[in-house]
């Protein structure tokens, strides 16, 4: 069942910021508004552009995220589907999970060879300007736990800091291509106890061997920090 003339979403185009987790509440608030029924066809992908302002990158993270949590069915040449589920209470934090499944293999995949070979790198080529950003950053990180406040920011700068301290455009331009996801994820992460503190002790690993100018080593301690943290994806859902 396809909507009808009257149960055209009335929507509007979202923030810039979360846009797939923007997209999947703003879809799942006019289901809920319009009572449609299970089975109702959502309008395809290039009319939820249009109408949204947005990529279809995050008009299809917002789908397959909603469909993860059973919200609507996904049938291929066909379109998506409202679903029983869909007219349940679905909180923004299960959203954010779902839309982060299915890409930490993929993400760290990628983080691993880039970032152990910035870290190799700004061993070798770091200036005391470097230092003294990923420094700050450390600094800044420590300071917002302190405070009890969110410390996502200066965690992710640390990683971008290694980076351009490897003195490589490209390299850098990957690294900062991981960081508005990193972002997204870096709140969920911080919800477990103890995690924050752990991080920083991690940065500062992976820091000493930079600062020594021992490649090998701050190659090798980035690698067993993104495996760990890996394992803290996953008590949090991010599989």
């Amino acid at each position: 069942m396809a909507l009808s003339s009257d149960q055209t979403l009335s929507l509007s185009p979202v923030a810039r910021s979360s846009l797939a987790a923007s997209v999947a509440q703003k879809l799942l608030e006019e289901i809920h508004g319009k009572q449609l029924a299970p089975g109702t066809k959502l309008p395809s992908e290039r009319d939820l552009m249009n109408v949204l302002g947005v990529g279809r990158s995050s008009i299809r993270e917002a789908i397959n995220g909603l469909a993860m949590l059973g919200a609507i069915e996904v049938h291929h040449g066909q379109g998506a589907f409202v679903t029983e589920a869909a007219n349940g209470v679905i909180p923004s934090r299960t959203i954010a999970v779902a839309l982060s499944r299915g890409v930490t293999r993929e993400l760290f995949e990628a983080r691993r060879l880039v970032e152990m070979e910035t870290a190799l790198r700004a061993a070798e080529r770091r200036t005391d300007i470097d230092l003294a950003e990923i420094e700050r950053a450390i600094a800044d990180h420590e300071a917002a736990v302190a405070e009890g406040d969110a410390a996502v920011e200066p965690a992710v700068r640390f990683h971008v800091e290694i980076a351009e301290a490897a003195h490589n455009e490209i390299l850098a331009g990957f690294v900062g291509s991981f960081t508005q996801l990193l972002g997204q994820r870096g709140p969920l992460l911080e919800e477990i106890a103890g995690y924050r503190e752990w991080e920083i002790e991690q940065h500062r690993s992976v820091l000493e061997p930079v600062r020594d100018g021992d490649p090998e080593l701050a190659s090798e301690r980035m690698r067993a920090h993104l495996d760990a943290v890996v394992a803290y994806h996953e008590k949090v859902g991010l599989k």
